[in-house]
């Protein structure tokens, strides 16, 4: 069942209550407060988003909060505190390794204004962080929600595509050379940045819709085209592309444009916007798509024609 199955799963045995304004379906929930208040959660898991042979205990720290600080991004918020749920085997932690993981976060949480407040710790099979965070929104500034699309809006990224993906890649089968390049890919990999200045800009310019580029540009357009009810169109020939990410899809046999906008965990901005508000933002737009009225939906082009991609981007659960 993919991901977005299971979700609606869940959502067919939920309600909301007074004090939420957006439930589930948004990279975080709304909840009533003057500010608003925003809460997000994700989890980062041993064997599925990291190995310990491949990242430290201070880049699973890092990580794990960075992701659910992007969350907030793409909100337009910014992030005030953090939940850290631990599970993991015995034997695998001792002083060192859990200093060495709390200090990568503190590291992250105090440039980005946010205080780790508490959580939980247990064993488990595999290693599971868990992390919630809670933000605001700037007085006067309403969430940017993902279903704010409209036809004849720009779809626009905030930067390039594919680092994360491509350092990925160099960590599965590193080349016999390492170059600078093939570092700054793996460091995009195991240290993502959210964009929390930008989505705080982009939410007070006025944006329609946007959300984070975590499982994939194409898998997360089409998202953000259901939840809007509106058919978007990406031209894969306009996805900025990241540095030393086309030799990576080379060697791997992968169409680059294909590669940087289905790889995921990128954590750039799509945006939805009008094309005049566009062009007076200080915040770097790149414009990738467009939006049209139609069935609800994701249209891909390639050289001025429309193509099926295998993969989308990555589901979690299917």
């Amino acid at each position: 069942m993919p991901e977005s199955a299971v979700i609606q799963q869940i959502l067919a045995v939920l309600g909301t209550r007074p004090g939420v304004r957006v439930g589930i379906g948004d990279d975080a929930a709304v909840l009533e407060g003057d500010p608003l208040l925003l809460v997000a959660h994700d989890m980062f898991i041993e064997d599925v988003h990291f190995r310990w042979t491949t990242h430290s205990f201070a880049d699973v720290g890092y990580a794990a909060l960075a992701v659910n600080l992007s969350d907030i991004a793409a909100m337009g918020g910014a992030p005030v505190a953090a939940l850290v749920g631990l599970a993991s085997p015995s034997g695998v932690f001792g002083a060192a390794e859990i200093r060495a993981m709390y200090a990568a976060m503190e590291e992250l949480a105090g440039e980005t204004g946010c205080s780790i407040i508490g959580g939980d710790i247990s064993r488990a099979k595999e290693t599971v962080v868990g992390v919630t965070v809670v933000g605001r929104m700037p007085n006067g500034v309403p969430p940017a929600l993902r279903s704010g699309a409209r036809p004849g809006q720009l779809i626009c990224v905030t930067g390039p595509l594919g680092a994360s993906a491509a350092g990925r890649r160099v960590l599965d089968d590193p080349p016999a050379r390492p170059g600078p390049i093939d570092a700054r890919l793996v460091a995009a990999h195991k240290r993502p940045s959210p964009r929390l200045a930008a989505g705080m800009a982009l939410a007070r310019d006025g944006i329609s819709a946007m959300m984070d580029i975590s499982d994939g540009l194409c898998l997360d357009a089409g998202r953000m085209a259901v939840a809007s009810g509106v058919r978007l169109t990406i031209d894969l020939d306009q996805v900025p592309v990241a540095e030393g990410v086309a030799a990576v899809a080379a060697h791997a046999g992968i169409d680059v444009a294909e590669f940087a906008s289905t790889g995921g965990e990128d954590y750039e901005l799509l945006v939805a916007i009008d094309p005049a508000r566009a062009a007076g933002t200080a915040t770097t737009l790149i414009p990738v798509g467009t939006v049209s009225a139609g069935d609800p939906g994701l249209v891909t082009l390639r050289h001025g024609r429309a193509v099926r991609l295998t993969q989308l981007g990555w589901d979690h659960v299917g």
